[in-house]
């Protein structure tokens, strides 16, 4: 499948990362522009079962569904905020399931040959196609950064735990309801190979220092990204907070955004499975 517009498409890719804060499917429906959008992509969105591998037929299908939206008869009609939406509903569309190493390698070899076709948009498709490793089922790019301590450390030193790692900030009500829920899971598995990181996103170092010191922030190891536009958040095209991933022993992206008693869960789902291999 080829986009007839590529140009517009990946120009209106290049202006989807805006922050929200609280973000649930149901903002994003009620946001797109008329009945008939609602109702179609409301379709794409909630057809697959959380957790279930994608066929390859599911994920032809999502892309063909994204080309038709962002491709109406009158071009005019689609706006960049209508745009967006689309985008970030398919990215959650796809986080629902899992992908599988062929999958990332057929969408990859897509992008390559859309650069080959449009070399002025290669920056753009070299974005989209690193935000592959965001997809459960692929291995999470490596994060390297500066705790809050000042001290550098990577994502990849904790290979061989299960690792949650949210995108949070104090600034955010919904990232400080799912501290209790942190600190339940640190209490819970802390004689286990569990690990949580955290990314943070306050303008102000010392705000997530005291929150920490004060006992509000749950005390685990956190990179400071300085603002919801920090280069962490950008490389992993962050545009919601909170925002959780949960990967395995090797690294593998096994689930996205779940959140309070669903990451415990989630986490426990992974433990057994550990234990019985």
């Amino acid at each position: 499948m080829k986009t007839k517009r590529v140009a517009q498409w990946f120009s209106i890719l290049s202006v989807c990362a805006v922050a929200a804060c609280g973000f649930d499917l149901s903002q994003l429906i009620d946001g797109l522009g008329s009945d008939a959008a609602r109702a179609e992509f409301r379709d794409v969105v909630t057809d697959h079962p959380s957790g279930a591998p994608l066929e390859d037929a599911q994920v032809d299908q999502l892309l063909t569904r994204l080309d038709s939206l962002l491709n109406p008869p009158e071009p005019e009609q689609l706006t960049r905020a209508e745009a967006a939406r689309y985008i970030r509903g398919l990215r959650w569309a796809l986080g629902r399931g899992q992908v599988t190493a062929e999958q990332v390698a057929s969408v990859g070899g897509y992008l390559e040959e859309l650069k080959a076709e449009h070399p002025g948009a290669a920056d753009m498709i070299d974005k989209q196609r690193r935000l592959l490793t965001l997809t459960p089922g692929a291995v999470a790019q490596n994060i390297v950064g500066t705790d809050t301590e000042g001290a550098q450390f990577e994502l990849a030193d904790y290979r061989g735990n299960i690792v949650v790692l949210v995108f949070s900030g104090e600034w955010c009500g919904p990232c400080r309801a799912e501290y209790p829920y942190q600190k339940k899971l640190m209490e819970t598995y802390k004689d286990d190979p569990v690990v949580l990181l955290g990314v943070n996103s306050d303008r102000a170092l010392e705000t997530i220092r005291q929150a920490k010191a004060s006992g509000d922030a749950p005390g685990y190891r956190t990179w400071w990204d300085g603002s919801t536009n920090g280069p962490i958040s950008n490389s992993w095209d962050i545009w919601k907070w909170p925002s959780t991933f949960i990967l395995d022993a090797d690294g593998v992206v096994r689930f996205v955004d779940k959140r309070k008693d669903r990451m415990i869960e989630a986490v426990a789902e992974l433990l057994e499975e550990q234990e019985s291999t």
